[in-house]
């Protein structure tokens, strides 16, 4: 098992992305805090890796209240005695014209996507270096490198999180805290629920012509956090079907 020892925080852990990942990294042996502001949702999680032999723990936290990311870290090395890695997953989405956000909607955003992911990193981080090093990936998106409509504050606060990563690499991973974070592309998620006309404008640019799953963004956070990617840090992963690769896309029968 790729995580056998280890001990892990996801963030988010109630379902979507975060849920996929403590359940795969529960099953390749690692113990793992499930922390989500919805505690039912987390304790469901952890239901199922007990169910099937994982050992995990529910936590809860809101991301956007400062204290609460520090605490998330405290208690998993109260629960399991120590830290190795961290998967900055919570987050919120919003869809709003750039003139229709207001200041309380760009708050919201920001406090929970990017700085309970920064507060969450940097105490992690700060017992990694005591114990000699470990893993930190960090949940971005696509909407960070694109600019996409009705997307300012979603966007914005994940293009911070990426470059955060960058950051976070330089100046950690030469004490062994290595850093990256995940792109993902389309994928149907508690936060990314798009109606037909949205969907089908994203499905006919994504190369492999389909949204991608919860799983496929779970396998490469698995190889971040494992001892297979130990000279990869400071890197964006886009998980996106190829959709950040595309140029423009045409029905391949109109070249005939």
């Amino acid at each position: 098992m790729r995580l056998e020892g280890k001990v892990a925080l996801v963030t988010g852990a109630g379902g979507g992305i975060g849920g996929a990942v403590s359940r795969l990294y529960a099953a390749e042996g690692a113990a793992v805090l499930c922390s989500d502001r919805d505690l039912p949702k987390a304790e469901a999680t952890v239901a199922r890796i007990t169910a099937a032999g994982g050992a995990a723990a529910a936590f809860k936290a809101d991301v956007a209240i400062p204290e609460a990311c520090a605490e998330q870290v405290a208690e998993t090395i109260r629960q399991f005695g120590r830290i190795d890695i961290v998967v900055n997953n919570a987050g919120v989405g919003m869809h709003k014209l750039a003139l229709d956000t207001s200041l309380e909607d760009w708050n919201r955003v920001m406090a929970i996507n990017l700085t309970g992911s920064f507060l969450t990193a940097q105490a992690a981080a700060r017992r990694m270096l005591e114990q000699g090093g470990g893993r930190i990936v960090q949940i971005g998106s696509i909407s960070g490198q694109r600019g996409n409509m009705a997307g300012l504050a979603y966007g914005c606060s994940k293009a911070a999180v990426m470059h955060m990563c960058k950051v976070l690499a330089v100046e950690l991973s030469g004490q062994g805290v290595m850093v990256n974070a995940i792109a993902p592309g389309p994928i149907e998620t508690g936060i990314s629920k798009h109606g037909p006309s949205r969907k089908a404008g994203y499905i006919s640019r994504i190369p492999q012509g389909h949204y991608g799953t919860v799983e496929a963004v779970a396998n490469a956070a698995l190889w971040l956090a494992s001892d297979d990617c130990q000279w990869v840090t400071g890197h964006i992963l886009n998980v996106d079907g190829g959709y950040g690769a595309a140029g423009l896309a045409y029905d391949p029968q109109e070249i005939r």
